[in-house]
């Protein structure tokens, strides 16, 4: 027992006088949080290698976090992007081109095709005949508008719009014309003036028929059935 007590004490010195074990618990120590007591706060020590591995690796989290968050928010603004162009959002600050009013639009005159209706059956656009004072009377056709280059709107720019009526006006005036009828109706001034120039010329040969063509003519103007030889209707602006 004695010598078995010998050899415990032996060894126990051996090994606390062993530079490798002193070196091993350094190390350990070296790695361990070390707590430092300032005043009143107790701080913990974290060794500096730990400190550099933790940070590269949070910076490394970061990086990728913020690289798959800018991936995502590229990804989807250029899935926005290419929705917006190709629909239409009825709340954004754009309407359809083809709801543009008239003062925002170039449009186009209606074709007269002069009661050609294979031409008009081509074209598919255009009017057989002008004028007309009701809204039965008048036909209606469709032609192409172009927006004004400062207007900003959404779709194509040049479109065919519907429901234009084959009216037209020139200078033919109603209540002009009304006031040659009546004062000067026997020298055939009113029919000079609507172009119907072979009546006209019969009105004032015969001093508007003796009175009586001159009387027709002035209830003709006022009944709207006596119109300008052109087809136009009656000029509404002065």
């Amino acid at each position: 027992m004695r010598n078995k007590l010998t050899l415990y004490a032996i060894f126990v010195s051996l090994v606390g006088t062993n530079p490798w074990t002193h070196a091993i618990q350094a190390r350990s120590d070296k790695e361990q949080p070390q707590t430092v007591v300032s005043g009143t706060a107790v701080q913990s020590v974290v060794p500096v290698q730990a400190q550099l591995t933790s940070g590269s690796s949070s910076s490394s989290a970061s990086s990728s976090s913020s690289s798959s968050s800018s991936s995502l928010a590229s990804s989807s603004s250029a899935s926005g992007g290419s929705a917006s162009s190709s629909a239409f959002y009825p709340l954004g600050p754009n309407v359809m081109c083809s709801f543009l009013p008239r003062d925002f639009l170039e449009c186009k005159e209606p074709v007269d095709h002069r009661e050609n209706v294979t031409a008009k059956t081509e074209k598919d656009h255009g009017c057989l005949r002008f004028g007309g004072s009701a809204y039965h009377d008048v036909e209606h056709t469709k032609v192409q508008c172009t927006v004004y280059a400062d207007i900003d709107c959404f779709g194509n720019r040049t479109f065919f719009r519907e429901g234009v009526p084959c009216v037209r006006y020139t200078d033919h005036y109603f209540v002009t014309t009304l006031i040659y009828s009546m004062l000067l109706g026997f020298l055939g001034m009113d029919r000079f003036c609507l172009g119907q120039t072979g009546t006209a010329v019969g009105k004032l040969l015969t001093m508007g028929g003796v009175g009586v063509w001159w009387i027709i003519d002035v209830i003709l103007l006022i009944t709207n059935n006596l119109l300008p030889e052109d087809g136009s209707n009656w000029n509404p602006y002065v």
